[in-house]
Parts: C-alpha cells; structure tokens; sequence
C-alpha cells in the first residue's frame, strides 16, 4: 500500500478504533488507551509507512520535527518491549516530546531506513535498541555524523564514549541459574534462540549461566534453538534425547518458551514432564492456550524468573537522552545498568 493510500481512518479500522483515538496517539496526545492498543497503532503506522502529510520530506523542504523522539526497537513482540515503549512515550510527554515508535522486526536494513528517515527528518534524538550488535558501530559512526544525540537501549555497543542503560544480564542469569542450582539440579540445559545470539546482552546472560554452573563444580550445556527449522534436525533435538538427563532448563529469553513448548513433544521428555524451568523475563501466554490449557503442564514447571525493570530502564534513557540534548557537546556519555529482580514461584522459597 503506498503512503498516499493510508489515512488515519485505514488505521482506525485495522486497528478497530475511532479515527480519533489514532490521531491522539499518533500525535502523542493525552488519551485514555491501554499499552497492547497503543503499541498495536503504532505498530501498524509503521508497517504502512504513515506518514501525517501523505509526503515523505525533503531536507530542503523540511523544518525539522521539533522536540520529537524516535525509539527504534527489535520488535513490539513481549511485554518488555512494549512497557519500554510506553514509558518513553510517557516521560517524553511529560517533557514536552513527541515520540516517533519505530518497528524493525528483526531486520538490520530496516533499523538503518528508519535511522536514515529520522534523519531526514531531523528528529530532537534517538532512543536505539538495534537488533543486533555487529551494527552497533555503523550506526554510531552515522549517528555521529549527523550530530543526532542518541541512547542506546537494552542492547549496548561495548564502548566507552556511548551512552546506553541497560540491565545487569550477566548477574540476573547468575542469580536464576543458582537459584535452581538450590534446588538441586546439576544437569541444566541452557536454551537460546538463534537470532538472540546477535546480540551482546544474551552474550552476558549465557556468561552468567556458565560462570554460576562453574562455581558448583558443574558441567555448562548450552544450545541454540532454530524456531524457523524443522526440530528434529536440529542439535537440540539430538541433545535432548541423548543419555543426558536434564532435570531443568533455562530459557534465555522468556518469550521463547513458546518454541520449547514445540520442542517437548519430540523428546524423551514429553511423557514424564520430571523437570523444572528457569526464565529470563516475563512473557505473555496466548488466550487460547489459558482458555484451553493448552501447555499448561509445561508453563506449570516453571519455577524461578528473572525479572528486568522496563520502565526504570526506559524512564532512565529518557531523562539521558534529554540532558543531551539540551547539553550538546558539553554532554559526557553516561552508562547505567539496572538491577534485575529474581522471582520464585515455587513453594518453600524466599
């Protein structure tokens, strides 16, 4: 659909809302309106490449979008991503900041068209959390160029002139693997989706998970799950019908239990269910699987939970990102990292 084709009012229906609701939160306006449905608008915004004139600007034609923002995300998938989103929106506005969300679903070249339009045009700053790390140093380099203040977000570059707030991974995963290491599992199973492994943040998790392991004098598994790949060629697959016994698994990142929920039935371990799970992040379950049950058997092994502190990390890149802009070259890059907190959620723990 080209751009001239979408109006407020395509976005309305897809949405299933009133024309006016998408206007107020697509001009960041005060409304009443839950996160999932903001999120939903804005990510269907962006899928349509909406643009308010119906014309893409020019640098000539273009004043600049004053006090505006642009958050570029991975994807809008989970609920860590969309708390970021709505608390950036949030404290913006408190601020007297537009927000500007942007999709990349996973894909480095449409993080790079989106930096290209916030460019064009010539937004206050940008709030980055890129896909993936090895492109982390290009879009520094262009950022720079450009003289866009910018705060990358969760995913950081390992540098020490850029500004980033992120979560403490390496010691969360450290706490969640110990915690079930208490509980008396020797042989966990550390499970990481592949596009995850781009990035330096889950680098620093499955550090935690081998360095808590080593600590007990225990042997570390780790391996990569290829949601997109038939299973059963898969070297999980082989490992997790090999004569190891695993008694509990960690999921990297939560969200991605779903795929080890596809998993289980093609293993030993679909018939005994004998084991217990440790995950990083909450997560969303699909109604259709509360309303029917449908693996809850597997949701119900889950017994300790890392935590990270979405909107502290989101409010904190805010208040960052403001202060460079209203610094200019006077502004020294900071870095923080947020505590990340361990949930239990079986019995007779503290």
């Amino acid at each position: 659909m080209e751009n001239k084709q979408v109006t407020l009012q395509t976005i309305a229906d897809m949405a299933h809302v009133s024309k006016a609701l998408v206007s107020r939160v697509l001009n960041n306006r005060e409304v009443r309106v839950s996160a999932e449905k903001r999120t939903q608008i804005l990510r269907i915004a962006n899928e349509l490449d909406y643009i308010p004139s119906g014309q893409i600007f020019t640098n000539a034609a273009n004043p600049g979008l004053q006090k505006t923002i642009a958050f570029i995300l991975p994807h809008l998938d989970y609920n860590f991503m969309s708390t970021m989103a709505d608390t950036v929106t949030k404290d913006a506005y408190e601020n007297g900041y537009s927000v500007m969300i942007f999709d990349g679903k996973n894909d480095s070249s449409l993080e790079m068209r989106y930096l290209d339009l916030c460019h064009s045009l010539r937004v206050s700053g940008i709030i980055l959390d890129s896909f993936s790390s090895a492109n982390n140093k290009k879009y520094i380099e262009k950022l720079t160029e450009w003289g866009i203040p910018f705060v990358f977000i969760d995913c950081y570059p390992n540098v020490p002139d850029v500004s980033f707030v992120s979560s403490y991974n390496k010691e969360g995963m450290f706490r969640l693997t110990e915690s079930l290491i208490q509980r008396g599992h020797k042989n966990i199973l550390s499970i990481i989706q592949d596009k995850s492994t781009l990035t330096n943040v889950s680098m620093q998790r499955l550090n935690g998970y081998f360095e808590a392991m080593d600590k007990y004098g225990l042997t570390g598994y780790n391996e990569i799950i290829y949601p997109d790949r038939e299973y059963s060629m898969q070297p999980i697959y082989s490992l997790m019908n090999s004569s190891v016994e695993f008694t509990a698994f960690i999921i990297h990142t939560a969200s991605d239990i779903r795929y080890f929920c596809e998993l289980i039935p093609s293993t030993k371990y679909a018939e005994k269910l004998n084991f217990e799970i440790g995950a990083f992040d909450d997560f969303n379950i699909p109604f259709s699987d509360y309303i029917t049950r449908r693996n809850e058997d597997i949701y119900d092994r889950i017994v300790s939970v890392i935590s990270q502190r979405p909107k502290e990390i989101a409010s904190q890149a805010v208040h960052m990102l403001l202060e460079n802009i209203k610094k200019g070259e006077s502004f020294l890059p900071k870095q923080i990292f947020i505590d990340c907190d361990l949930i239990y959620l079986a019995d007779g723990q503290k």
